[in-house]
């Protein structure tokens, strides 16, 4: 058995990342899911625009933490909320950047 914390292993998110609720699809169904401070953090880093980030690599990094169906509908309907999310997430960080005038 291993001694390293939970949250040092690459399927668990950091301790203070909080919990993020996202309505996703047509049914409107709300899921929580853990990490996506980080998933965001990483890929505002990157310099990854929301527009330039493809569904499969926005699931692929919530998947490291979350499970979310392997399902195609599944997965279309969790990218269109996480890259909804992703886009308030670019835009609170792109505009706190900006210097006031």
């Amino acid at each position: 058995m291993s001694r390293i914390p939970m949250w040092d292993s690459p399927c668990c998110p950091p301790q203070d990342d909080r919990v993020t609720l996202l309505t996703i699809g047509a049914r409107k169904t709300v899921v929580g899911l853990v990490g996506l401070e980080t998933v965001f953090q990483q890929l505002y880093a990157l310099g990854r625009s929301p527009t330039e980030v493809s569904d499969a690599e926005l699931i692929g990094m919530v998947r490291r933490f979350n499970y979310i169906p392997r399902q195609p509908d599944t997965e279309a309907d969790y990218a269109v909320a996480l890259r909804e999310a992703y886009a308030r997430f670019w835009a609170r960080q792109t505009s706190s950047q900006q210097p006031s005038t």
